[in-house]
């Protein structure tokens, strides 16, 4: 390696280690999984950094053990790319990749030292090779399979994209000249070329890396703010955002509407008698409930308490009232397995109304289901009433 690709190899380092350290302080003030893949991110830069020292300064020591050692590394550091992307997106990653990879390169490129000592070709050709399979993945990840993927994921992919070509101009340069070649790569021009390629993606990289776990925490941020913590549907802001629309659609397009509100039957004496923690559990079980017999296109919130409402589209009076049974009953048999652990029934009552041209509003939906809804209690609880058309 001459003067000045031992420079760039120690800028290189000097680089990574500070990204690398930048990127572990800020991954902590994120959410865990957003956290994890920053971290991995980070140790990736770090050991690609420890790469590129050993590359700089391994002339005249033991190289055919440094060698092998500073391309496990680097292929180790790609590896931690790839679980990184996994990570961004809470997906499940192979256990113990680095660690396999990073082995598994520096016995090749040791094996191959034994069988050519003078000959690094080889051994550029064999890390190159891995490099370029685990940026190939990633690439495909990033543009491809990444669900909700935006600009920052497309610039990614994009830069992951240019480092693959740049490892595969490698490949072929010393893959064409396999054999003894003084430590030197048959042309300084590839290699200088490949190495600004790694100059400038460690930066660029690095930062919209970090675009990408800002949006994904923004997205994280949206879903909090959208769903009732303890039981997971909708809140009430969100459900009747949704619902308003979907009202103003079906009135515009003459299309059949139906609204549901749902409350549990004698909740406060459910609370007083178990206690509040049972409660939570009963509130959760019954919109656990509610969700499994609902439609991808319905839409389930929770208004307060222990009360819900259900949107249903494309439903009419007999759709909207079938619906409603189904869900009634289901808490009846299901949820009330759960009350008897405390001696309890868990019921609900329903009220329900379905579109009509009388409606001029979502509040008047609203109105009149809460009406059916006591309706429903009036006359016993544990049972569907249906609201008439508006007057």
């Amino acid at each position: 390696m001459n003067i000045d690709m031992i420079v760039i190899a120690q800028v290189i380092a000097v680089l990574g280690l500070a990204i690398g350290g930048s990127v572990l302080l800020a991954s902590l003030n994120y959410p865990r999984h957003i956290r994890h893949a920053l971290q991995s991110y980070a140790y990736a830069k770090l050991l690609l950094a420890a790469a590129f020292l050993i590359a700089a300064f391994r002339d005249g020591m033991a190289t055919e053990f440094l060698v092998p050692l500073a391309n496990g590394l680097a292929s180790a550091a790609m590896s931690l790319n790839y679980v990184a992307v996994l990570r961004m997106q809470n997906k499940r990653t192979p256990p113990r990749l680095a660690e396999s990879a990073g082995v598994l390169v520096a016995v090749a490129c040791f094996l191959a030292l034994r069988i050519s000592p003078d000959d690094l070709n080889l051994v550029r050709a064999i890390s190159s090779l891995v490099g370029a399979a685990f940026l190939l993945v990633i690439a495909v990840e990033l543009l491809l399979l990444y669900q909700g993927r935006g600009v920052a994921h497309y610039m990614s992919g994009g830069l992951i994209v240019v480092n693959l070509l740049a490892l595969v101009v490698r490949i072929w340069a010393n893959a064409a000249q396999i054999g003894p070649s003084d430590n030197l790569a048959i042309s300084d021009a590839v290699e200088r070329g490949v190495y600004a390629v790694i100059f400038l993606s460690n930066i660029i990289g690095a930062i919209i890396f970090l675009l990408m776990a800002s949006d994904e925490f923004n997205k994280e941020l949206q879903v909090l703010a959208n769903t009732d913590g303890l039981t997971g549907v909708l809140t009430r802001r969100r459900f009747l955002e949704l619902a308003e629309i979907e009202f103003r659609r079906a009135k515009r397009y003459g299309r059949p509407l139906s609204l549901l509100i749902i409350d549990i039957d004698r909740f406060k004496a459910i609370n007083d008698r178990a206690g509040h923690p049972f409660g939570d559990r009963v509130i959760k079980a019954v919109a656990d409930c509610c969700a499994t017999n609902l439609r991808p296109e319905d839409s389930i919130g929770r208004l307060g308490g222990e009360e819900f409402a259900i949107l249903l589209p494309e439903s009419d009076l007999e759709a909207g009232e079938r619906i409603a049974e189904r869900i009634r009953a289901n808490i009846e048999r299901s949820v009330g397995v759960l009350g008897a652990e405390k001696a309890l029934a868990v019921t609900c009552s329903v009220g329900g109304v379905t579109l009509s041209p009388d409606h001029d509003s979502f509040a008047s939906l609203i109105e009149q289901s809460d009406a059916a809804l006591y309706e429903a209690k009036d006359r016993g609880r544990n049972r569907v009433h249906f609201a008439k058309a508006a007057a």
